[in-house]
């Protein structure tokens, strides 16, 4: 027993430190060929004031349509919930992820469970739901793009092929059998899938494609305040691949690959330690005012919230 306990405690020791590892590491070889004076100074020359002012609109923007995107997905298959509800909560979770990224994500998912008596799994299910939509209209945008204007990813259309190739295959199991009359399972995390319409993708499809569109062309102005031009076709192809490299949950607070994304993805088209203080700028900046926007809502929505959050974060295993 106390040689299981040993092990338990060396796995999460592991497991703790293995993220900050990463992140060191991955900042290590940035600069091992990137000066850093030369992101220091990249950063002291940006023109911060109007920095300021297009991302903190931005961010709010970024909220309404995520709120929108789960109000319209739990509108859909769940129950008719208001976006004046959700949206708050929503708002609110984002402070929960900066303390506790796993009750952060599904602090939404828990109070729709409490408060509408929703089941949690088929909660969880609508959740991949959202996520796997996100993934592939990333994947359309940037695919397009990359027609458009390139890459310097090797072999990037093969991955882009496999991809349409299993999302035409999950879309036949899940509609084209359904079309036919023909029974498929779809049980636990699936069964949002199984009830999903392709209207039903169309509609979240829609949602996240304004608000991808909107993070294209503020970073195309925003890069612009920091001296910097990237077309809008390039940035149509490498910053979907950046969005999806950045959410990897392997380092601390998603810090190092973002900029390892931007620095070379879009190394062709700006200097590096331009773009590494860029992308450090808007990953803390966008952070922060998420944060600030989360606490404007807490005096109305925060004691539930942190309520709601407090048993699951006991509930959850060691």
């Amino acid at each position: 027993m106390t040689a299981r306990r040993g092990g338990g405690a060396l796995r999460r020791t592991i497991q703790a430190a293995l993220p900050w590892i990463l992140t060191i590491a991955i900042f290590a070889f940035l600069f091992s060929h990137i000066p850093v004076t030369r992101v220091v100074q990249s950063l002291g020359a940006a023109r911060w004031g109007w920095y300021v002012a297009l991302m903190l609109p931005y961010s709010i923007a970024y909220l309404l349509l995520d709120a929108l995107a789960v109000t319209v997905a739990v509108q859909r298959f769940h129950a008719p919930v208001r976006y004046s509800k959700v949206l708050p909560v929503r708002a609110a979770t984002y402070v929960l992820s900066l303390v506790n990224s796993n009750v952060g994500q599904g602090g939404l998912a828990l109070w729709l469970n409490r408060r509408e008596g929703l089941p949690l799994l088929e909660l969880a299910g609508t959740f991949v739901f959202l996520a796997f939509v996100e993934i592939y209209q990333l994947v359309i945008y940037s695919s397009l793009g990359v027609l458009l204007a390139g890459t310097r990813v090797p072999d990037l259309g093969v991955a882009y092929a496999f991809l349409y190739v299993f999302l035409a295959a999950f879309l036949l199991y899940f509609n084209g059998l359904r079309a036919i009359g023909w029974s498929r399972p779809a049980p636990g995390l699936l069964a949002t899938f199984g009830r999903a319409r392709l209207s039903d993708y169309g509609v979240i499809l829609a949602i996240k494609s304004v608000s991808l569109l909107l993070a294209i062309v503020v970073h195309h102005v925003a890069l612009g305040l920091f001296g910097m031009s990237i077309p809008l076709l390039a940035l149509l192809a490498n910053l979907p691949l950046v969005f999806l490299v950045s959410a990897l949950p392997i380092t601390v607070a998603k810090l190092g690959t973002s900029q390892l994304a931007w620095s070379f993805l879009l190394g062709a088209y700006a200097p590096e330690a331009g773009l590494v203080a860029y992308s450090l700028a808007a990953h803390v900046t966008f952070l922060i005012t998420n944060a600030l926007i989360g606490v404007a809502f807490l005096p109305r929505v925060g004691k539930e919230v942190w309520e709601l959050g407090a048993p699951a974060a006991q509930e959850a295993p060691g």
